[in-house]
């Protein structure tokens, strides 16, 4: 099959930007991995200078702890509210199930006695 030469051109360009961002790309992990392995190696050492000495962990800063508390609070109301209000759900659904009994046994006690007038 024949190709036209600026077809080709346009295909070879192409193909070395492909070429190129994938030696890019291998010599970013191959950066990455010599970071890695270098990383690895500290904490070697550090593990075999202080094999027992434990991971110091910032503190939490102070606005970290109190919304942290604000957190805790607003979800302990939001469950007593939630709490509350699946009470108050099943008392309304109780209740209109009563009004609906009295109303069919009203109707029940009304319909005899307006058939009796007549």
């Amino acid at each position: 099959m024949f190709v036209a030469r600026a077809r080709y051109d346009q295909l070879h360009r192409l193909y070395q930007g492909e070429v190129k961002r994938r030696q890019d790309a291998e010599q970013l992990l191959g950066e990455k991995d010599a970071v890695i392995t270098r990383m690895q190696g500290l904490v070697e050492h550090h593990r075999d200078q202080h094999p027992d000495a434990p991971i110091n962990y910032p503190a939490p800063s102070p606005e970290d702890v109190r919304l942290r508390q604000q957190l805790r609070l607003s979800e302990k109301a939001r469950r007593a509210l939630d709490a509350d209000r699946l009470e108050l759900i099943q008392t309304n659904v109780q209740l209109t199930r009563e009004v609906r009994e009295l109303r069919e046994a009203l109707a029940a006690a009304s319909a005899p006695a307006e058939g009796s007038r007549s």
